[in-house]
C-alpha cells in the first residue's frame, strides 16, 4: 500500500532510544473513573500489517486524555491510513505539562518532532500521507470541509431535536451544503482526503447518538455507512482503541467540568499497560 511505502521511506530513522520507553507491566491500581483520576499515562499499540524491524520503535506516538474529544480525529486519521502508532492515554496528574509545547494536548511525536494543537496535527498527517488535496484549489476545499466538520460538531446538541432546538437551524445550515457536496463517498474529488475523515468523525458521532439525525440527508447517511464499512475503519470502531463518549461529549447536558468526563465503560485494555514519560520530562532521570 502507498502509505506503508511512504512510511518505510520517510521514517527509516528510528526514534532516539531515550525519547520514549514503554513498560509491559500491567497496572495493579484500581481502574480510573475519569480523566481526573490520579493515574499514570497508559498506552495501546496499533501494530502495522507490515512488521517493524526487531527493536525498532513505533515511529509515531499520539498523546491525549482517555476520551475522544480533540484526540479522536488524529487517531482516526492514523487508523484510516493504517499507520502504526502508539496511542497514549492520560488521566489526572498533568504528566504531559513539562514537555507539552503549550502545556496542553493532543501531542504528536514523530522522531524528534513534537506537535501540539489538533488542527496542526491533522493537517500534518494529511500532508505527510498525501490526503491534503492534489492542488492549491483542492487543498483549499479540503480545508474548508475540515473546518465545516468542526462547525457541525459544535452544534451536536441539536441532534436530539432537529426542529425545536435553538441550534437546529444552524446545524441544518451546515448540513445542507455538506449534503450537496457529498456524492455518498467523497467530499472533494474522487479519492480519500482529510475532508472525508473529518466529516465522517463529525457525522458518525451524530448517528451514534441519534440514529435518525441524518434521515433528511441521504448522501450524508450513505457516506457514513460506506466509510464505516471500510475494513480499517470497521476494525478501529470495534477495537479497544475506540473510546466511549463521556457525558460532556454527548451534547445531552450542559458541560459539567472534569466530573463530566467520567469513564464508567472504559475498556480495561486501555489502562493495562503503563507508559513511561519521555526522558525530557524527567530531566534525563
Amino acid at each position: 500500500m502507498f502509505f506503508r511505502r511512504v512510511l518505510r521511506t520517510s521514517l527509516a530513522a528510528s526514534l532516539p532510544a531515550a525519547a520514549i520507553a514503554l513498560t509491559s507491566q500491567a497496572s495493579c491500581r484500581p481502574a480510573p473513573t475519569g480523566i481526573g483520576s490520579e493515574y499514570p499515562p497508559t498506552v495501546l499499540h496499533r501494530i502495522a500489517e507490515w512488521p517493524l524491524r526487531a527493536g525498532e520503535p513505533v515511529p509515531i506516538t499520539l498523546e491525549y486524555f482517555a476520551i475522544r474529544a480533540l484526540g479522536e480525529l488524529p487517531r482516526l486519521l492514523l487508523e484510516v491510513l493504517e499507520v502504526p502508532y502508539d496511542s497514549v492515554y492520560h488521566f489526572g496528574g498533568g504528566y504531559y505539562k513539562p514537555y507539552a509545547p503549550f502545556g496542553q494536548m493532543p501531542l504528536y511525536r514523530e522522531g524528534s518532532m513534537l506537535l501540539s494543537q489538533s488542527g496542526a496535527i491533522c493537517r500534518h498527517i494529511a500532508n505527510k500521507f498525501g490526503i491534503a488535496g492534489d492542488c492549491p484549489a483542492s487543498k483549499a476545499k479540503v480545508d474548508m470541509y475540515f473546518e465545516l466538520a468542526k462547525d457541525i460538531k459544535s452544534k451536536k446538541s441539536a441532534i436530539y431535536d432537529m426542529q425545536g432546538h435553538p441550534d437546529a437551524a444552524k446545524l441544518h445550515q451546515f448540513l445542507v451544503p455538506a449534503e450537496a457536496a457529498c456524492d455518498g463517498k467523497f467530499f472533494v474529488g474522487k479519492k480519500l482526503t482529510l475532508a472525508d475523515v473529518a466529516m465522517f468523525e463529525a457525522l458518525h458521532t451524530m448517528v451514534e447518538l441519534a440514529p435518525d439525525s441524518l434521515d433528511k440527508y441521504p448522501s450524508l447517511e450513505a457516506f457514513v455507512a460506506t466509510f464505516a464499512a471500510r475494513p480499517q475503519v470497521a476494525a478501529y470502531l470495534a477495537s479497544e482503541r475506540r473510546l466511549p463518549l463521556t457525558p460532556n461529549e454527548t451534547g445531552k447536558q450542559a458541560h459539567s467540568g472534569i466530573k463530566g468526563y467520567a469513564l464508567p465503560d472504559l475498556n480495561p485494555k486501555v489502562y493495562a499497560e503503563e507508559w513511561t514519560l519521555p526522558y525530557s520530562a524527567t530531566k534525563g532521570k
